[in-house]
């Protein structure tokens, strides 16, 4: 008997057809569920989900590899041959101490060129989690917190076996904010982020401790140097063609730029409110998803709350717009983002550029994003309904949530998917792959000309490779790569002159004993290329012969202001020669540069200015009067031995004179100073502990002072008039209840010379009552969510933030946070949200902390309004509102 055709199957062919004839795109596999409360979407195969991503016009993402062969890809990487390298995470976010762990990496290759991966090698097994990974000389190094280890394979069997820890320090405390994003740098070092979990350990006795940001270290283990510290969990770093560093963050910053590393700021405690490392570039809040798909996010709503990875496109096979764009994961918006990088002063910031990949699968998560050996960029998708760390009932539709976390603080949660992950290839048309496909060590010529790749994976690779060859009959090849211009493209990336000074700095050439190469530097001062520029002038000598040449190179006073950021940094570094003195005066009057806040921050560290923070008169108490006998002080004109600023040293010898000292004939001056220095020491009775101590002083020259026989503040300059600096908080405990001795050493280095010092405190401000808050670590809260006040009281309150996340606190009139709330979700998508602290220009707002990071305090002082009622506070991180909150209670002032 003959069948006939089903209705529906006539319908499905008849659909075909249609949209064959129309030439439109067939719409994607329809989207299944099961269950209820919650309901969850059922996985689609790696084929049918790979019809719902959706990419700009001319772009298509082929999938190279999945399950079973891969699953919940974490992180990847290539080797010379061209072979990607997966990082398989089953242990995350879970699974961290385990001595045999479910992580293992993979080798993938495409044995017969048609795209896909069809030969899979495991090269480590049964790992502990591993969620970064740079391919070195005889293996990879990775990351599993607490440990950065080297897997190293011995025999060249493609099978690791042999581990060795370089070192550790990398906080375990929470899985999702570990080292991450490791790469090999054009400097030779290998570069990776860290979270909130933190990094804190001794290299050569010198204690490095370091959390949220992003750090380099050496391949062996030697050294790790924090770079750029960040405001909230990061596990993006990257950097682009030019070798400028960048990052991302999971929360609400998912652009950020290392200006000015962390290094320039040692000589100073803490960093001053002029100083700038880290800037937060977004120029923009929204993630704008391609469906209307429930996102399951906590905070940072519709924004960026799971940003991973900071990777450029440093290829050319696509359009130019999309080259030496930073590209960045958000798994919760199931999309890979194009943060367009553009110039801005001395810095840069973000431009939204869309999306390269986008789907409308809720499973579908990318977490990494990077370009491969064909010069297109491959995509890690995790693959897994479940995304946050912690999803929460107040925050998330549709979500299992409870109050337990496993190992790794991470939520429990069995939707948590164990089973699936693919790799995508992203290309535009039909463009050609790169005509390097591997690499071969032995072969120089091979490396030389790969050293000259379009590719930026090329050119490390290469110059990894002859570094670690060891090289050096290749340096007469490089010098001259060095000082070729030829190879200058339209956009003045000089990028073989560039890897060329890195590769002669690697192979040690550079600074010891070949005047070749060491002219090839200096001329690379005058290179048409900004990265060659600024990659000569980290490479001058550090001495009086480098300090000149930079002197005499003119970039200091160059129109490209990230040229002169560069330039005024690596003076900072220099001997400080005559030459160089006087161009740095000139840079330091120019209003250009002290307009520019990366240009004036270069400007004070060059000149070494201090982070004492100066305030405002009005609101200082002094501990002593003004001008009165109270101010007089033991001095010499003579040097004293060494302990003179000691606590028991004798200097009843001394001369007696009251402040101010000076070398003119002013009313001010009450002691005649008439030598070159001056020592000055007094005994002060303080009747009780001090917050914050505050120094008035007026001084010309150089000063030391020292308070119980610690140094307290030095400085050098002069300063006609009075300034009233704040002491740094970790030192305000030098003074004492009791007797203090305060010791003054002043220096005149020319011209005319005064000193005088007073002590004094930042005035009490009289409030009725004050709160003490915590914020609760993980929880999203306060630890007190109901004050009690009086109407008309002045009040204050403390805030101490404990969590990781950065929090304020807006006290807000009564009756209005239903319209305020929404305000802030409006304004926090504002450009100028975050320089705001997220708190709006609203006249509901009544006082407000700043927003604190973690580890930060903070207060706030308000009256409170004449009416009774109950007044909302708050916090206004985005997408915190909703949450994060509590009432004052305000009641009438009881009858007299």
């Amino acid at each position: 008997m003959k069948k006939t055709k089903s209705p529906l199957l006539l319908m499905f062919f008849a659909v075909l057809f249609f949209f064959a004839c129309s030439g439109e795109k067939m719409p994607p596999p329809p989207l299944t569920y099961t269950g209820n409360n919650p309901k969850v979407q059922v996985p689609l195969s790696p084929e049918d989900s790979q019809k719902h991503i959706q990419l700009p016009d001319g772009f298509t993402a082929e999938l190279f590899a999945a399950e079973p062969n891969i699953i919940n890809p974490i992180a990847f990487t290539w080797d010379e041959r061209g072979r990607l390298w997966v990082i398989q995470s089953k242990d995350y976010p879970h699974e961290l101490a385990n001595d045999v762990g479910g992580d293992r990496i993979t080798i993938c290759e495409d044995t017969n060129s048609d795209g896909k991966a069809d030969k899979f090698t495991d090269f480590a097994t049964e790992q502990s989690l591993s969620t970064g990974i740079v391919l070195v000389k005889g293996g990879a190094i990775v990351a599993q917190a607490p440990d950065m280890v080297f897997l190293e394979d011995t025999n060249g069997d493609d099978k690791m076996d042999k581990r060795t820890v370089l070192f550790n320090g990398f906080g375990t405390y929470d899985t999702h904010a570990g080292p991450s994003s490791l790469r090999y740098g054009i400097d030779n070092a290998i570069w990776g982020a860290v979270g909130y979990s933190g990094f804190e350990n001794k290299f050569k006795e010198k204690s490095v401790k370091f959390t949220r940001g992003v750090y380099r270290f050496g391949k062996d283990g030697s050294f790790l140097e924090p770079i750029g510290q960040f405001d909230n969990n990061t596990w993006g770093m990257g950097y682009n063609e030019n070798f400028e560093i960048f990052g991302s963050t999971a929360n609400n910053n998912h652009a950020c730029y290392v200006g000015i590393p962390l290094k320039y700021y040692e000589y100073l405690d803490k960093l001053p409110s002029w100083a700038i490392n880290a800037d937060f570039i977004q120029g923009h809040y929204e993630i704008n998803p391609v469906d209307t798909i429930p996102l399951q996010q906590v905070d940072v709503r519709g924004g960026f709350t799971a940003a991973s990875g900071a990777n450029f496109y440093t290829a050319r096979n696509y359009p130019e717009k999309y080259q030496n764009q930073m590209y960045v994961a958000e798994p919760t918006g199931h999309l890979v983002h194009t943060a367009n990088i553009v110039k801005d002063g001395a810095g840069y910031k973000e431009v939204d550029g869309g999306h390269i990949f986008a789907s409308t699968d809720a499973w579908t998560a990318p977490v990494f994003a990077e370009t491969g050996p064909d010069g297109n960029l491959w995509v890690a998708d995790w693959y897994n309904p479940v995304i946050q760390h912690n999803p929460d009932k107040r925050g998330m539709d549709n979500q299992i949530w409870n109050a337990d976390k496993g190992e790794g603080n991470a939520h429990i949660n069995q939707l948590r998917d164990y089973g699936h992950g693919r790799i995508y290839i992203i290309k535009y048309h039909d463009i050609e792959s790169s005509e390097i496909t591997e690499l071969d060590a032995t072969d120089d010529n091979a490396l030389l000309n790969a050293l000259q790749s379009d590719n930026l994976f090329w050119r490390t690779t290469s110059q990894r490779l002859i570094i670690e060859g060891n090289k050096t009959g290749l340096i007469p090849d490089l010098i001259a790569l060095a000082k070729d211009e030829s190879n200058t493209d339209k956009n003045g990336l000089n990028a073989p002159a560039l890897h060329a000074l890195w590769t002669l700095n690697g192979l040690g050439a550079i600074n010891t004993n070949n005047p070749d190469a060491d002219m090839a530097v200096v001329n690379a001062l005058t290179s048409r290329s900004y990265a060659v520029k600024r990659a000569a002038m980290t490479l001058l000598p550090e001495t009086a012969e480098g300090a000149e040449l930079l002197a005499n190179s003119g970039i200091l006073t160059d129109a490209d202001t990230q040229l002169r950021l560069a330039a005024i940094l690596r003076a900072g570094e220099l001997p400080e020669s005559a030459s160089l003195y006087t161009e740095m005066e000139k840079v330091s009057k120019d209003a250009d540069n002290s307009s520019d806040k990366w240009l004036n921050a270069a400007i004070k560290v060059y000149f070494r200015e201090l982070d004492h923070e100066e305030v405002a008169v009005t609101s200082v108490e002094m501990l002593e009067g003004l001008g009165k006998e109270k101010n007089t002080w033991n001095y010499t004109e003579k040097e004293p031995e060494i302990n003179w600023m000691a606590v028991d040293f004798k200097d009843s010898t001394w001369k007696k004179g009251q402040g101010m000292f000076g070398g003119n004939d002013e009313e001010r001056i009450k002691t005649k100073w008439t030598t070159k220095e001056i020592w000055l020491r007094k005994e002060i009775t303080i009747d009780h502990e001090i917050d914050e101590p505050v120094i008035k002083i007026a001084n010309d020259d150089d000063y030391e002072l020292y308070v119980n026989g610690e140094l307290l503040m030095a400085e050098t300059g002069s300063n006609a008039s009075y300034r009233y600096l704040k002491v740094d908080k970790d030192k305000s405990g030098f003074f004492k209840k009791g007797k203090n001795i305060i010791a003054v050493h002043c220096k005149n280095t020319g011209g005319n010379q005064h000193i005088d010092v007073e002590i004094g405190k930042i005035g009490k401000a009289k409030v009725d009552v004050t709160f003490d808050l915590k914020t609760v670590s993980q929880e999203m809260a306060f630890d007190k969510t109901e004050l009690k006040a009086v109407a008309g009281q002045t009040v204050e309150i403390k805030l101490e933030n404990v969590d990781q996340m950065p929090h304020n606190l807006v006290v807000i009139t009564a009756g209005s946070l239903d319209v305020f709330g929404p305000t802030v979700d409006k304004f926090v998508t504002t450009p100028n949200a975050e320089k705001m602290g997220y708190v709006p220009n609203s006249r509901y707002v009544l006082g407000a902390t700043k927003m604190l990071n973690p580890n930060e305090s903070g207060s706030v002082i308000f009256t409170l309004p004449n009416t009774p009622g109950t007044y909302p506070f708050v916090c206004t991180f985005p997408g915190h509102w909703r949450f994060m909150k509590g009432v004052i209670i305000v009641t009438a002032p009881k009858s007299e």
